[in-house]
C-alpha cells in the first residue's frame, strides 16, 4: 500500500467527517441506528473506490478513489486513537449511583457472559471448521465485545424505559475490558504455540483487571485533584479532561501491562462520580458537552473507518465461511439469553438484583451489536508477522462476517423488536400525565402568543390562525378519554415525589449553593436523593419518608466514633462527623424551603389539589423533623452554626456579585477587560473572606464548670477534687437521661450535646454549658420532668450524694442554685397559666 501525504491523509478523513454529519438526517428518516447507517455507507464508499481504483473503464477517480482505498487504517487507530475517548466519555456520562443498583446484572452480562460467549462461540465453531480450537476461542473473545453506540441512540430517540438503556450502557463498556483482556491471553497462546499454562492466562486476566480498577481510580482521583487545583482557567481544565483518558489508556496497556481499557473506564466513572460536585454546573455542563462532540466524531469515524477495511477483510471471502458465521451468531445470542434467561432469574429469587422483565431481556439479547472494536481486534491479528496466513485469514472473514451481520440484520430489525414489544411506548400513568403536562403547556403558549402580538402590535389575522393551531390541538387532547381514568392520586402522589426529589436534585447542584458543601457531602446527599427516587417509585408515601429520613440516624460508623471518643478520648473523629451532620441538616432545610415554593409553583396545577396538599404535609414532616436535629446542634455548638450561617450567606452574595457582573457583560453594558478585572476581584475577595469552621466537642471540665455562675465563688482545688466526683453519660439522640416520676439520681451537666425537657405541652430546650435536674435534688422529690437528649449528648453527672455533701460545705453555692431553681419554676408556671 502506498504511504499517502500527510495533507492527503487530512483531507481524507475531514470528507469522511463531512460523509458521518450528512448520513445523520438519513439514519433519522431510514428509522436505522447512526452507526448501522454509517457501516452501510462505509462499505458502498469503500467497494465504490475499490472498483473505481481498479476497473477499466475510466482512470479520471483513480486518485480520488485511492485516496479512500489507501487510507493507512490499522487496529491502533481504533485502540490507541479513537478508543480511548470513546471509552471515558460513555464513562462520564453513565449516572454511577443508578449504575450501582444494578451492578450485579452489569456484572454478570459483561464478566460472565463474555466468558459464557467465548466458550460457547469457540466450541460451536470448532464443530463446523477445521481451525484449531485455541483460533476458534480467540475468534469468539474478538466477537464478545457489543458496542454501545449502535443502540443506546436508538432507544433514547424511540423513548426506550431508562434500566435498559443503562444496563445496555453499562454492559457494553465493561465487556469490551473482558473481552480484550481474553484476546491477549488468547493471542498469546496461539503465539507460543500452545507452552501457555491455563493458571497463567488467568492470573494474567485477574491482574488486568485488579491493576486497570486500582490505576483508573487513583488516576481518577489525581486528575480530579488537578483539574480542581486549576480553579477558573476552564480552557486549561478541558485539555486535561480530554488528554488524560489517552495518557491513561496508553500507560496501562503499554508500560504497566495491564488492561488500558479498564483503567480508563474506571476512571471515567470515577471522574463521574465524583467530578460534578467539585465544579460549577456550567464548566461541568461545558465537559460534558466538549467530551460529547469528540466522542460524536471519534465514534462516526470509527464506524466508517472499520467499515472502509471490511472489503479487504473479506477479500478471501467464501461461501462454505456462511456456515461458520451463522454458527457463531447462534452461539452468541445462545450464550446472551443463557444469562438473561438462566442466571437472572435465580439472583433475582435470592435478591441479589431488581427483576428484569422478559421484553427487556429479548431486546438486550438481540441488540448485543458488533461493531468497531470486533473489526480492530481482527486487524491486529492480521497485522500480526507471527500468526500464520491460515488464522489471520479465518479471524478477518469471519470476525467481520459476523459484525456485519449483527449490523445489517440485527440492527436494521431492533426498532421493529422494540415496537412490536411495545418497549417504545409511555407507561399509562406516564401516557395519562403527559395529557395533563401537554394542556397545561399548550395553554399557557396560546396565552403567551396573544401577548406577544400585542406587545409587538402584530397582525391579529395571523396570530388568530397561528393561536388557532393551539386551539384545535387543546380540543383533541381534550377529546381523547382513553387514559382519563389510569392516573388516580396515589399515582399522581408518586409522580410529584419523584418530581419534587429531581428538583432536589437540581437545586443541590445550583451555581448558588455550590461551594458550600464540601464534596464528600454533595456525594452522600446525591446518594440520599437516589434511594428517595426508588423508594418513592416502589412504596409511595412511606417509602419517601423513611428514605428521607435515613441520613438523620446514627450510622454503625457513628457508634464506633462515638465509642472511641467516650472510652479513649478520641474527640476530633467524631467532631469531623458531627460538624458534616450539622452542614448537611443546613443545607438540606434550604432545598426543603426550596421544594416547598416548587411545589406550589410548578406542581399544584398538574397534580391537582389533593396530591399536593399531602405532599404538602409531607415537606413539613421533612422541615419539621430537621428543624429538631438543627434547633439541639445549635444548641450544641453556637459559634460553628454561626459560621456555617455566615458562610452560606458570604457564597449567595458571591454568586449573586458574579451573576450581575455576567448580566451587565451579556446586556453590553460593560467591556469583556472589565467584566473579567471584576470577576478576578470577587474571586480574590471571596477566597480572602471564606472562615474556617471548627466543631469544639469537649471543653475540659474545670473550665465547663467555671463558666456557671454557681460555681464562681468555689476555689481552683476544689473545682478539682469536684472534677473527680462527675461521672460521664453519653445518650444517643432520643435517649432519655431520667423519666418524670424517677428518683433523683443527681445534677446534670451538659458537656456537649442538647437536650429537651417535656412539661405537659411546653418543650424547653438546653444546650452546651447548661444543667438541669436541681429541682428534684434541692426539693428532695421525684423528677417532675422527663428529658431526652435530642442530639449525640456528653452529659456529666454530680451524683446526689456528692451533691449534699458539696451543698453542706458550701450554703451560699446552694442557695444560688435553689435561686435559679425557683427563677425555672416561676417561668414554667407562667408559660402553663398563658397556654
Amino acid at each position: 500500500m502506498p504511504e499517502l501525504p500527510v495533507s492527503d491523509i487530512v483531507l481524507t478523513i475531514a470528507a469522511l467527517l463531512i460523509v458521518i454529519a450528512c448520513s445523520q438526517p438519513l439514519a433519522r428518516r431510514t428509522g436505522l441506528p447512526f452507526t448501522v447507517v454509517l457501516g452501510i455507507v462505509g462499505v458502498i464508499i469503500a467497494s465504490g473506490a475499490s472498483w473505481l481504483l481498479h476497473t477499466r473503464l475510466t482512470d479520471q477517480f483513480n486518485e480520488a478513489a485511492a485516496l479512500v482505498v489507501n487510507i493507512p487504517v490499522s487496529s491502533a487507530t481504533f485502540l490507541d486513537v479513537l478508543l480511548p475517548i470513546l471509552l471515558f466519555q460513555g464513562a462520564i456520562t453513565i449516572d454511577v449511583r443508578r449504575l450501582a443498583k444494578d451492578t450485579v446484572p452489569v456484572i454478570f452480562l459483561a464478566v460472565l457472559g463474555v466468558f459464557v460467549a467465548i466458550a460457547l462461540i469457540g466450541g460451536a465453531v470448532s464443530l463446523v471448521s477445521s481451525a484449531p480450537l485455541v483460533v476458534c476461542l480467540l475468534f469468539g473473545a474478538i466477537v464478545a465485545t457489543t458496542d454501545p453506540s449502535a443502540v443506546i441512540s436508538l432507544f433514547r430517540d424511540l423513548g426506550a424505559p431508562e434500566r435498559l438503556t443503562r444496563l445496555v450502557e453499562g454492559e457494553s463498556l465493561l465487556n469490551d475490558a473482558t473481552a480484550i483482556a481474553a484476546f491477549g491471553a488468547f493471542l498469546t497462546l496461539i503465539i507460543s504455540g500452545g507452552g501457555y499454562e491455563p493458571g497463567l492466562i488467568l492470573q494474567q486476566l485477574g491482574s488486568a483487571f485488579l491493576g486497570g480498577i486500582i490505576t483508573g481510580i487513583i488516576c481518577g482521583r489525581l486528575a480530579i485533584s488537578l483539574i480542581s487545583w486549576l480553579g477558573s482557567f476552564r480552557s486549561a481544565q478541558l485539555t486535561i479532561t480530554v488528554a488524560f483518558p489517552f495518557v491513561i489508556y496508553i500507560l496501562a496497556k503499554n508500560y504497566i501491562q495491564i488492561s488500558g481499557v479498564v483503567a480508563v473506564v474506571t476512571s471515567g466513572l470515577v471522574f463521574s462520580a465524583m467530578a460534578r460536585p467539585r465544579f460549577e454546573p456550567e464548566t461541568f455542563k461545558f465537559f460534558q458537552e466538549t467530551l460529547e462532540q469528540l466522542a460524536w466524531w471519534a465514534g462516526g469515524l470509527v464506524f466508517i473507518l472499520a467499515a472502509l477495511v471490511v472489503p479487504d477483510l473479506l477479500s478471501d471471502f467464501a461461501f462454505s465461511d456462511i456456515l461458520v458465521i451463522l454458527t457463531a451468531v447462534i452461539a452468541a445470542l445462545l450464550a446472551r439469553a443463557v444469562i438473561l434467561f438462566g442466571i437472572f432469574p435465580l439472583l433475582t429469587a435470592l435478591k441479589i438484583t431488581q427483576r428484569v422483565d422478559n421484553p427487556t431481556k429479548i431486546v438486550i439479547v438481540w441488540g448485543g451489536l458488533r461493531g468497531a472494536v470486533t473489526l480492530a481486534l481482527a486487524l491486529a491479528v492480521t497485522e500480526n508477522p507471527l500468526i500464520n496466513n491460515e488464522t489471520q485469514r479465518f479471524i478477518a472473514i469471519q470476525a467481520t462476517g459476523f459484525a456485519l451481520f449483527t449490523l445489517l440484520i440485527q440492527g436494521t430489525t431492533l426498532t421493529t423488536l422494540m415496537q412490536w414489544l411495545k418497549l417504545d411506548q409511555l407507561s399509562p400513568i406516564e401516557r395519562a400525565f403527559r395529557t395533563q403536562v401537554l394542556t397545561q403547556s399548550l395553554s399557557s403558549v396560546k396565552s403567551g402568543l396573544s401577548n406577544f402580538a400585542n406587545r409587538f402590535q402584530l397582525d391579529s389575522k395571523l396570530t388568530e390562525l397561528t393561536a388557532k393551531q393551539y386551539i384545535n390541538r387543546l380540543s383533541r387532547i381534550a377529546e381523547d378519554k382513553s387514559y382519563e381514568e389510569e392516573i388516580n392520586d396515589k399515582d399522581r402522589l408518586i409522580i410529584g415525589l419523584v418530581a419534587l426529589t429531581n428538583q432536589e436534585k437540581t437545586l443541590l447542584l445550583d451555581q448558588r449553593l455550590s461551594g458550600i458543601l464540601r464534596h464528600d457531602l454533595v456525594d452522600r446527599y446525591l446518594l440520599v436523593i437516589e434511594d428517595m427516587i426508588d423508594a418513592a417509585r416502589q412504596s409511595g408515601r412511606e417509602g419517601y419518608i423513611s428514605a428521607a429520613k435515613r441520613p438523620y440516624r446514627h450510622s454503625t460508623r457513628f457508634k464506633i466514633l462515638s465509642w472511641a471518643h467516650t472510652h479513649l478520648g478520641f474527640n476530633r473523629p467524631i467532631a469531623s462527623h458531627l460538624g458534616k451532620h450539622f452542614h448537611f441538616l443546613l443545607i438540606n432545610r434550604i432545598l426543603v424551603l426550596e421544594l416547598k415554593a416548587f411545589l406550589d409553583n410548578k406542581l399544584h396545577s398538574l397534580l391537582g389539589p389533593r396530591p399536593v396538599e399531602v405532599l404538602q404535609e409531607i415537606l413539613n414532616q421533612r422541615l419539621e423533623s430537621i428543624e429538631r436535629h438543627l434547633a439541639a446542634l445549635r444548641l450544641q455548638y453556637p459559634k460553628f452554626a454561626r459560621t456555617l450561617d455566615r458562610r452560606i450567606l458570604e457564597r449567595f452574595a458571591y454568586r449573586d456579585e458574579i451573576e450581575q457582573i455576567k448580566n451587565l457583560r451579556e446586556a453590553g453594558i460593560i467591556s469583556t477587560d472589565l467584566s473579567r478585572s471584576l470577576t478576578n476581584e470577587a474571586n480574590s475577595f471571596h477566597a480572602t473572606r471564606r472562615a474556617k469552621t471548627h466543631v469544639d466537642i469537649k471543653a475540659k471540665t474545670a473550665e465547663l464548670l467555671t463558666a456557671f455562675p454557681v460555681f464562681k465563688d468555689l476555689e481552683v482545688a476544689e473545682l478539682t477534687q469536684m472534677t473527680q466526683e462527675l461521672q460521664t453519660r453519653v445518650l444517643a439522640d432520643g435517649a432519655y437521661a431520667f423519666k418524670k416520676g424517677d428518683s433523683a439520681d443527681g445534677l446534670y451537666f451538659i458537656e456537649s450535646g442538647a437536650v429537651e425537657i417535656r412539661i405537659g405541652d411546653e418543650v424547653h430546650r438546653l444546650g452546651h454549658g447548661d444543667f438541669f435536674g436541681e429541682m428534684a435534688l434541692l426539693d428532695e422529690t421525684h423528677r417532675s420532668a422527663s428529658v431526652k437528649s435530642i442530639s449525640y449528648s456528653h452529659l456529666l453527672l454530680l451524683e446526689k450524694s456528692t451533691f449534699n455533701k458539696l451543698a453542706r460545705a458550701h450554703p451560699n453555692w446552694r442557695s444560688a442554685l435553689a435561686e435559679i431553681a425557683a427563677k425555672r419554676k416561676t417561668m414554667n408556671r407562667e408559660n402553663k397559666e398563658a397556654s
